[in-house]
């Protein structure tokens, strides 16, 4: 972690959770997923928009060059006219606000007095309306860690946006039934110092959600995107990280890769190369690349296609410069090309500085420069694809090696396997919010907040830290927390049971415990009741959590019975383990330890979990000697 603290590693978290509501933020649609056929499909094309200081945001600008055909999948029960931008947005969903609320109070937040809706956009297609509409209900929060505090800058309710389907070349394809659902956005200050910090309390911020029990659960309900910087760089942003544990792999992958950024730029400067010095003269190569019948190029050409070149001054060397594990400078390249200009089939594009990439040659490059009249300190770079893309890609390629004079480019980037990231889009400025005139301001006043937090149970961390000090280990206390046995494990633990047979015992419900812990209640309390009173054994616990799962039981108390200890000094057992002593052959056993374990299991066929294995074996070595 040194090496982070040099590098002036910080990171910042933003938490998206889904609410747990019946309906979507501003429409009566249910919320909900949906995986069947799509009942009808509409398709738009986003521009974007001058803000309130009349100015475009940048993001918008990037999005605009995609020139995308925006396809939306729908089903007429849970998407309707607002969803499409038909209509304006009906009154905020009064549910949505007061979970919002509790949970802004979990984080310690001083909750506004006044709610504004505003308006944030989007020209990714994600949002038909081209932004999504969000409000703050709380601000200066905070969440202890490691003795102290991390701030948490806003709590934010916000509208979700459709779930992506496919984007393939200018064709991108979302689904409706996620838009529009509730969804809070917690932000935290950079206060995280290293790669393990913001796994924690990433990990730490989702157990206060999701105790709550106010907060959807399961695949898609949550993401994180994480902000990152190392001193000298800039704020880049991982979006929709799927995993709370690839947060401490994929922070410290891009503190790396923008040291290496870094160090580019030294080493541009160190030649003489600035922002100003990039000419990045261009070439059509369509004539010279066909003798050298490189496959990918054949391709190309045989569909029509443009294959252009760039000429980038004075970055030799660079283009193969390592920066994130298995990739290089090109691959920053390749991958604005493949956003930016749909260029998405790869390879999209080949550099000299790897000469046999795409299938290339050293004798082309060799050829190439010659011709482009290449000094030994200048790169080429050559892309193909539909005559419009590829003038599109030629210029971004030229914007990413200018970026590449100044250091690290803001950008939203896209998390992938293995902790590296790719470029998703340029990172969104202030010229993308401006005022909701559809949806009026909101009274929050203090009965109302002092309504809602009467109905407060404490935040996650209270209660692990009271389970952790009556000797439940953090380990089980972080799992129990969020589950939905927390209520039941809390009430067992004062038991005086050893917490980890309490929670596995519980965890063989799975599934099914909110339905045993309701319809059980404190006849569930019983059975581990009757486990500490050594009526049945841990092995009897267990077989009674089965049978509850399974759905096999009649009562509690008949199935306590049913697993009911037998004494060892019963008739029974004793005569079973006279008969085994004397008929078994005694040299079939390495040591008395085998034979004892032996017997015990033969015993333990007969009368199952309702024997103690230890005192059984117990019995069986005083027998034996």
């Amino acid at each position: 972690m040194e090496d982070f603290e040099k590098l002036g590693f910080r990171c910042g978290l933003e938490i998206h959770q889904q609410l747990l509501t019946r309906q979507k933020l501003f429409c009566r649609c249910p919320s909900g997923y949906r995986n069947d056929k799509p009942e009808a499909e509409i398709i738009r094309h986003m521009r974007p928009t001058l803000s309130e200081l009349g100015e475009y945001d940048g993001t918008a600008l990037m999005e605009f060059k995609t020139k995308k055909n925006v396809i939306y999948q729908l089903y007429r029960d849970n998407c309707c006219t607002y969803e499409m931008d038909d209509t304006p947005p009906f009154p905020l969903n009064r549910e949505a606000l007061e979970i919002a609320i509790k949970l802004a109070m979990l984080l310690n937040c001083a909750v506004v007095d006044e709610l504004h809706v505003s308006r944030k956009q989007y020209l990714d297609g994600s949002i038909p309306t081209g932004f999504q509409r969000t409000a703050i209900v709380g601000v200066n929060g905070w969440v202890p860690y490691k003795k102290r505090k991390i701030s948490i800058t806003h709590v934010c309710l916000e509208e979700d946006a459709c779930r992506e389907i496919s984007d393939i070349g200018h064709d991108i394809v979302f689904r409706t039934d996620r838009l529009s659902m509730p969804l809070l956005e917690v932000i935290t200050a950079p206060d995280m110092r290293n790669p393990l910090e913001a796994m924690e309390v990433n990990a730490l911020i989702g157990r206060i959600l999701k105790a709550s029990g106010l907060v959807r659960r399961g695949i898609g309900s949550v993401r994180q995107d994480v902000n990152v910087s190392i001193a000298g760089g800039s704020r880049v942003e991982i979006k929709g990280v799927p995993q709370t544990w690839m947060v401490e792999k994929l922070t410290g992958i891009e503190a790396a890769r923008q040291a290496e950024l870094l160090a580019i730029k030294d080493a541009l400067r160190g030649r003489g190369i600035t922002d100003k010095t990039i000419h990045g003269e261009k070439f059509d190569l369509e004539d010279e690349l066909r003798p050298f019948r490189i496959p990918v190029i054949e391709q190309a050409l045989a569909r029509g296609w443009s294959v252009r070149g760039i000429k980038i001054d004075g970055f030799a060397g660079i283009l193969n410069w390592p920066l994130q594990p298995g990739m290089t400078f090109a691959d920053e390249l390749s991958g604005r090309v493949k956003v930016i200009a749909c260029l998405d089939k790869m390879p999209n594009l080949a550099v000299s500085d790897i000469p046999d990439m795409a299938g290339f040659t050293p004798e082309f490059w060799r050829r190439i420069r010659e011709k482009c009249m290449c000094k030994h300190t200048d790169a080429m770079v050559i892309t193909w694809g539909p005559a419009a893309d590829v003038a599109t890609a030629i210029s971004e390629i030229k914007i990413r090696a200018i970026e590449a004079t100044r250091g690290v480019p803001n950008e939203t980037r896209q998390a992938f396997r293995g902790g590296i990231t790719g470029f998703e889009r340029i990172l969104p400025g202030p010229d993308r919010m401006y005022p909701d005139t559809d949806s009026p301001p909101i009274e929050i006043d203090s009965d109302f907040l002092k309504r809602l937090r009467r109905g407060l149970s404490d935040p996650a961390y209270k209660v692990e830290e009271k389970w952790i000090k009556s000797g439940v280990p953090a380990r089980i206390a972080e799992k129990a927390v969020v589950s939905p046995m927390a209520e039941i494990f809390d009430r067992l633990i004062v038991l005086k049971i050893k917490p980890d047979i309490v929670w596995s015992a519980l965890s063989i419900l799975g599934v099914k415990a909110n339905e045993h812990i309701r319809l059980m209640n404190g006849e569930l309390e019983a059975v581990f009741i009757a486990y500490r009173d050594r009526k049945i054994t841990k092995e009897g616990l267990y077989g009674i959590m089965r049978s509850l799962k399974d759905g096999k039981v009649g009562s509690i108390g008949s199935e306590i019975e049913k697993h009911a200890i037998v004494s060892i000094t019963d008739g029974k057992v004793q005569d079973a383990v006279e008969k085994l002593i004397a008929t078994i052959d005694n040299g079939r056993f390495a040591d008395v330890t085998e034979k004892i374990n032996y017997i015990s299991g033969r015993i333990k066929r007969q009368f199952g979990s309702r024997l103690d294995g230890a005192s059984l074996a117990k019995e069986i070595a005083k027998r034996l000697q």
